[in-house]
């Protein structure tokens, strides 16, 4: 947000304007300003009449405002601060993901204001730092505009927990990718590891689980949980790049049970890739650019095409469970996940109110 953004409001019976600018929110009159630095640790909470947004108030200030510059202000904060009262905004439709450690689940939800489907990450506060919390969230912000990332909306908060709103995604569940779906995840992989690496942020956790799909089919890379900002030469980025071999080694080997030792044969020489991928990165310092100009990519290039991102064909997206965003991969997972939703069943009633 580079322009600064003005709205009409009043505190008790004196008008004030709102000036938003990337970093704060100034209350200016003729006698005073007063001002808020833009952070998730400053809490807004909006005030209703009826289903109208009519103000807001901050620490221990009230102010009222028409509802169309208010809307057009909460839309303008997005995720530059924490908003309390998530019900008030959306309903809850079902959990699609709980984590093995009961700490995290994902939610679906939907748009009280434009019915749209949106997925909603919930932290525990019990189990996590607020403050590493937020420092999740903003880094994945750091991330926003680059293709591989899930655009994120709203951030929320109630007693117990943190929710982020973010773009409703897909896995897609079936284990019979075609050569080319593989070369297309694998060249997206590496191009995000590449961006991540200009940025200094390794992600650590680069599975298969962590793979998701946008509507148009582009590969989405979540689970930011254990990344790192680092600016030093550990290059733990290098664990990325072997994290992609792994993927590769298993997406090729689920056809081979006779000799589970042997490397399985990829064509294009994406044998020769794949152990480049899985060399011990600490020795040997693997090149990805000269990787996305491997041969084993030429294939996707053979029609003319000339983009940074490929996306799956039309075709990978009948192949989409829709039904089954975000949920676990097998069905033993599934029952586990059910099992320990009743543990989070609390939050699903009570807790987005508060």
């Amino acid at each position: 947000m580079s322009n600064l953004k003005f709205f009409p409001c009043k505190i008790g019976d004196q008008n004030f304007t709102i000036e938003l600018s990337s970093t704060s929110l100034d209350l200016i009159n003729q006698e005073q300003r007063i001002t808020f630095k833009l952070s998730l640790s400053l809490i807004i909470t909006w005030i209703f009449y009826g289903d109208k947004i009519i103000g807001f108030t901050i620490e221990n200030l009230q102010f009222e405002g028409m509802t169309e510059d208010m809307v057009k202000l909460k839309m303008s904060l997005g995720c530059l601060v924490t908003f309390k009262g998530i019900l008030k905004f959306y309903t809850f439709q079902q959990t699609i993901y709980l984590n093995q450690n009961n700490t995290t689940k994902i939610c679906q939800l939907m748009s009280n204001r434009n019915f749209r489907i949106y997925a909603c990450k919930c932290y525990k506060k019990c189990n996590r730092s607020i403050e590493s919390i937020h420092d999740e969230i903003n880094l994945i912000l750091k991330l926003q505009g680059h293709r591989f990332i899930p655009m994120l909306y709203e951030v929320y908060e109630s007693n117990s927990c943190v929710y982020l709103i973010m773009e409703h995604l897909y896995r897609h569940f079936d284990n019979d990718f075609t050569d080319e779906e593989i070369k297309i995840i694998v060249y997206n992989l590496l191009l995000s590891i590449k961006r991540l690496e200009k940025l200094f942020i390794a992600h650590k956790s680069i599975s298969r689980s962590h793979i998701m799909f946008d509507e148009e089919n582009q590969l989405k890379l979540i689970g930011f949980s254990n990344a790192v900002i680092q600016k030093t030469t550990n290059h733990e980025y290098e664990l990325d790049i072997f994290k992609v071999g792994t993927l590769m080694y298993k997406f090729y080997k689920k056809d081979m049970q006779e000799d589970q030792d042997q490397f399985p044969e990829i064509p294009d020489s994406g044998n020769d890739l794949m152990k480049n991928l899985l060399e011990n990165q600490s020795f040997y310092r693997f090149n990805i650019d000269l990787a996305l100009q491997h041969p084993y990519f030429n294939s996707l290039k053979g029609d003319g095409i000339d983009k940074q991102f490929y996306s799956m064909n039309p075709k990978f997206k009948d192949k989409i469970e829709e039904t089954q965003s975000f949920q676990t991969k097998t069905s033993e997972n599934t029952l586990l996940s059910q099992i320990k939703q009743q543990s989070f069943q609390v939050d699903l009633s009570t807790d987005l109110q508060n």
